[in-house]
């Protein structure tokens, strides 16, 4: 007759395993500059996105998918070093800070994208450019703080949106970009 394992052990290797997640939760750093970059990116495509929409010719449309593409880039360049830094992949880091998905976050990029674009419709080039900042920078300090609690609570803070759900939101936006330039057209 075969026994699994005692009540005792299977305590302590769980207790072990958390105190493992919590150390590696206290150890994960940013790579040197991952603010300003995430910030910059957020920026940069608010500020594209505005001037896009704004303005109805087609060279607009391109600086709008620029914008894009410079966040796509930098977002993937962090996450690179992100692993690179730290040994390990955070799927919460990948959707939470990076991608946005975290309230915070959302909410820093959706307030900036509005604002942004009613400036640019007015064609208040300085305010245009005052607002993407603001909003890349409230985007940046939302990843800074989503890290900071997943560092104290790694067990509630580890879970992201699944990969399927992402993909899926990219492919829209992607699909939204591709009919937005085509129309303009």
């Amino acid at each position: 007759m075969e026994t699994g394992p005692r009540p005792q052990d299977a305590a302590e290797a769980l207790r072990a395993s958390e105190q493992a997640r919590a150390g590696l939760a206290h150890s994960l750093v940013t790579p040197p500059g991952h603010d300003v970059v995430i910030g910059a990116a957020v920026a940069v495509q608010v500020a594209t996105m505005a001037l896009g929409l704004a303005v109805a010719d087609a060279w607009a449309r391109g600086v709008l998918v620029a914008g894009v593409l410079v966040f796509g880039v930098a977002a993937a360049v962090e996450l690179v070093r992100f692993r690179r830094r730290n040994g390990v992949r955070l799927d919460g880091f990948t959707s939470r800070a990076v991608l946005g998905t975290d309230a915070a976050a959302s909410i820093a990029y959706a307030v900036g994208a509005a604002t942004t674009y009613l400036a640019a419709s007015r064609e208040v080039w300085w305010l245009v450019g005052l607002l993407a900042l603001a909003a890349g920078t409230a985007y940046a300090l939302a990843g800074r703080r989503w890290l900071r609690r997943y560092r104290d609570q790694p067990a509630e803070r580890a879970g992201a949106e699944s990969t399927a759900l992402l993909v899926l939101v990219g492919l829209v936006a992607v699909v939204g970009l591709v009919l937005l330039v085509v129309s303009s057209s």
